[in-house]
């Protein structure tokens, strides 16, 4: 696959040259994570994850396959998937992550200075990987580092140091923030910053043809290398909720779109092989609705629109299907 991953490079640069992916408060960021593709308990290859459920009483192995995929993040929404790498047996996600990072920080040293992340690469290795090549993390912070998480509430101050609303059609969220820094474990001896979130959403929903009012209130937690000097509290908030583009505004588009999960031919390289194509496909089509369509042609209509309608050009041009030899 070194060639696939050579030309998502190539899109990198021209993307980069042309100044469509843009810094976020002069950081460029990237975003980081785990997405399970398909599962089976019959077809498998040499590379299949395996797992052990109960179905009707009886366990049974379940095959599926894994990748980590990493994806850069820009002020002006666009996002683009860089590479990827596939998680083999035996092995967690996070092995995987490393392998990739390391990768892609070989080939584009300045594709990212700020990496978002779930809780579970809240680790000293991930830490030490990331400020030896001179970036930053921001990370989720959930139980899965207790003692960390049971410190942030017991010394944070009662008071947050700021506060603001975000209103939204049908919903206004206030936000209470704080943040300490300083904190270490036994096993992280970086000292990390913690922001604390206290969303509290107020939303009207339609429902059975009545508006209800619905008041929703949650906390987050985000551990990040960077001090006050180098991020407000404010934009470590905003960073932390940009992580979930690579989901959101990732592969639930590539799976519910592009057909991402199907098994065109289940083997691991060809796994690999057509998730960077897709990559490319995403990354070009995007760009041509951005760069290249008038605002008068896109109005009154979907991005799903377009996409459509090039696939039915393609098909009327006899493009698509190739004809039988």
């Amino acid at each position: 696959c070194d060639d696939l991953h050579d030309c998502l490079g190539h899109i990198y640069h021209c993307l980069n040259r042309n100044k469509i992916l843009q810094s976020i408060d002069g950081w460029m960021v990237a975003a980081i994570d785990g997405h399970e593709i398909g599962a089976s308990y019959h077809r498998s290859c040499e590379n299949c994850l395996e797992r052990e459920i109960e179905v009707g009483g009886e366990k049974r192995i379940q095959y599926y396959n894994r990748l980590v995929a990493l994806q850069i993040i820009s002020a002006n929404g666009y996002q683009f998937f860089l590479d990827m790498e596939m998680q083999l047996p035996g092995e967690d996600e996070v092995a995987a992550a490393h392998r990739l990072l390391e990768r892609v920080i070989k080939n584009h040293p300045r594709s990212f200075d700020i990496l978002l992340t779930d809780a579970i690469y809240l680790r000293p290795s991930t830490i030490e990987l990331l400020r030896g090549k001179n970036k930053h993390l921001v990370s989720v912070l959930k139980a899965n580092q207790p003692e960390l998480l049971e410190e942030a509430r017991t010394l944070m101050e009662p008071e947050p140091i700021e506060q603001f609303e975000q209103s939204r059609a049908h919903s206004r969220k206030t936000v209470s923030l704080r943040g300490m820094e300083g904190f270490t474990t036994d096993t992280i001896t970086e000292p990390l910053r913690i922001v604390w979130s206290n969303e509290v959403t107020e939303k009207r929903e339609r429902i059975n043809k009545e508006w209800r009012e619905k008041t929703v209130e949650s906390d987050w937690f985000w551990a990040t290398t960077m001090d006050s000097s180098l991020a407000s509290t404010k934009s470590i908030f905003k960073l932390g909720h940009d992580r979930w583009r690579i989901e959101n505004e990732g592969f639930n588009e590539l799976t519910s779109y592009w057909h991402a999960d199907h098994y065109f031919h289940h083997h691991h390289n060809s796994i690999e092989v057509l998730w960077l194509i897709l990559f490319m496909a995403h990354a070009t089509f995007h760009c041509f609705y951005r760069r290249n369509l008038k605002p008068e042609i896109k109005k009154g209509h979907t991005v799903i629109y377009f996409g459509r309608r090039m696939a039915a050009e393609v098909r009327v041009g006899n493009w698509w299907p190739p004809p039988p030899v």
